[in-house]
């Protein structure tokens, strides 16, 4: 998506959600962006540093996202086994689950890409790490839903007329509450671990996991590696 684009496609929300004109909203969305630049840039070099771990609330961030991230590409998936589904109802709610995907992932970079500017991390690396050349491309991860989102993440209270819906959000991935479920996470984790990981090959592929979800990932991979042996071939 274009910094244009996500640009207008914010504003059209704002001015939805606030009942301004287009105008004002979209000076409204562009003075919030010039506070948090200017917060960014003056503020003292605080938080985590690069050799030291990740912040639980980003590792957080990432479970959460990625569940719902999966969660709308299994819809996506499974949409094409309903057979007397015709194309046109699976084209277009394929592509909602996938543009529903498309919205946590963009949230979840942009989000990160924001509490990197606010710990100080250089410009260049920032745009290095999203593989992007230039600052409008970073801009248009860091979006107001973003901002928010990192507010409700990091205790602080959401500025303006930022998003109060991410602001929850980030708040329950942070306390580990509402919206926030360990459990459904675990499990994704493991499946994902059990599916992925090159074990045996790498007989220390799970052991970055704490032990109980170790524990099911070998579990798990023993059952799926039976299950290809035994698959037929045509599974269509």
């Amino acid at each position: 998506m274009s910094r244009h684009q996500a640009e207008k496609n914010a504003t059209r929300s704002r001015q939805k959600a606030t009942g301004q004109s287009y105008q004002a909203a979209l000076v409204s969305l562009r003075n919030e962006r010039i506070d948090h630049r200017e917060k960014v840039t003056s503020a003292p070099p605080s938080g985590p540093t690069a050799d030291g771990p990740v912040p639980a609330e980003l590792a957080g961030l990432v479970r959460f996202h990625a569940d719902s991230v999966c969660r709308y590409l299994n819809d996506a998936i499974h949409r094409a086994r309903y057979t007397s589904l015709p194309f046109y109802d699976w084209q277009r709610m394929t592509l909602c689950h996938l543009t529903d995907a498309l919205e946590h992932l963009h949230l979840l970079i942009g989000t990160i890409a924001a509490y990197l500017q606010e710990h100080h991390v250089s410009a260049a690396r920032i745009r290095s790490h999203l593989q992007v050349n230039d600052e409008k491309a970073v801009a248009a991860f860091i979006t107001p839903s973003a901002l928010s989102h990192l507010c409700g993440l990091t205790g602080k209270p959401a500025e303006g007329q930022q998003s109060s819906v991410w602001h929850s959000v980030g708040v329950s991935i942070a306390t580990g509450s509402g919206w926030s479920c360990a459990e459904q996470e675990d499990a994704l984790e493991v499946l994902l671990a059990a599916l992925y990981a090159n074990y045996p090959d790498d007989e220390e592929a799970f052991d970055n996991l704490p032990a109980p979800l170790k524990e099911r990932a070998l579990a798990l991979t023993g059952q799926i590696r039976a299950w290809r042996m035994e698959a037929p071939q045509d599974l269509t």
